[in-house]
Order: structure tokens, then C-alpha cells, then sequence
């Protein structure tokens, strides 16, 4: 969906995108903007990102960045995608596979925000709920902290952003700090 995953604004300003390829196949516009995207070692083409994803136990799927732009692809031609890279400084927001469990409950409006700074500094996955590849598919953050996890959570108010999880990227589940440092 799109939207899924945005930068935390933190007056750094725009980091700028790069413009990949993605290859034609059985689903047109394979990638949304908002979401998570990967390359693979030595491919030139961007795959939105599988569910639970980053781990540096899987390094073959790091993450490059979030896509600023819908994929051009169709069923018969490779197409073109704009993604912003992930840098070691960046954060980002997300909503919460189980909002109560991040200290908010949507139908009673409740914040706790102990509830949610109990959480800050485990290490999360992504998780796609559906297809990538479907605009009714949606990405959000689990809670289930695994030390191979690559997402970090960051401190937040909840209140300001409730049902969100402000998270950055652990640097080797990166593509710059991860899949390069394979080859």
C-alpha cells in the first residue's frame, strides 16, 4: 500500500533517490512508493522487500531503501522505480502489526507510552501482510525481538503518532553495510 514506511522528519533534509530497474512478470507495478526494497548481490533490478525482512541471518535480502515512486513495470516490460537509500542517520515511521503492544489502542484511544519506550532498542523484522505487488498489501513492524532482526526501535511519543513505531536500520542489514561487504 502506498504510504507504508516514511522518513522520520528530523530536519535533515532530502537525501535524494535513485532510479533502478525492475523486471517485467506475471504483476504490473510490482513496487508501491512507501515500501521497503531490496537488491539482490550483483543484480541490477529492485524487489520490494519480503515479509520478515531485514535479518542479517539472510543477507541476500538486505535492504537498499524505501521507494519514493510506484514501479513503471508491466507484464510484458522491465520498468524504472525511485528509491530513496537508507543511511546509518535515518529513522523512519511505520504502523505497528499490534498497536496495543506499542502502547496504543485504537478503539479506546488509550496511549501508554511506557508501554512503547519498553520496546525501544529491541530489534524488529517487517511484516507484508498480502502481496507487495497488490495495492491492498501492507507492510508493518512486529514486536518480537531475535538479535538477527535488522530494524531497531527508536524512541518516540506516542501520543503524536499513535498506532506508529519509529524504527532505524541496523547498518548490516543494509546494502551499503551488509550485501556489499559480501562481495
Amino acid at each position: 500500500m502506498q504510504g507504508d514506511i516514511f522518513p522520520y522528519d528530523e530536519g535533515l533534509g532530502y537525501v535524494g533517490e535513485n532510479t533502478f530497474q525492475v523486471t517485467n512478470g506475471t504483476t504490473a507495478q510490482k513496487i508501491n512508493a512507501g515500501e521497503p526494497v531490496y537488491l539482490a548481490i550483483n543484480q541490477q533490478f529492485a524487489t520490494a522487500a519480503a515479509t520478515a525482512t531485514p535479518t542479517s541471518a539472510d543477507l541476500a535480502h538486505t535492504w537498499y531503501g524505501i521507494a519514493t515512486s510506484n514501479s513503471t513495470d508491466t507484464v510484458a516490460n522491465t520498468g524504472t522505480v525511485k528509491v530513496m537509500p537508507i543511511y546509518p542517520w535515518m529513522t523512519f515511521l511505520v504502523d505497528a502489526d499490534v498497536p496495543a503492544t506499542y502502547g496504543y489502542t485504537a478503539a479506546t484511544g488509550v496511549v501508554v507510552q511506557a508501554t512503547y519506550d519498553a520496546l525501544v532498542g529491541k530489534w524488529m523484522q517487517i511484516i507484508l501482510t498480502g502481496t507487495a505487488a497488490l495495492k491492498t498489501a501492507k507492510y508493518t513492524i512486529n514486536a518480537t525481538h531475535n538479535a538477527a532482526n535488522g530494524l531497531i526501535i527508536m524512541p518516540m511519543d506516542v501520543a503524536k503518532y499513535p498506532g506508529k513505531v519509529r524504527f532505524a536500520v541496523r547498518l548490516n542489514t543494509t546494502y551499503f553495510g551488509g550485501a556489499l561487504s559480501l562481495g
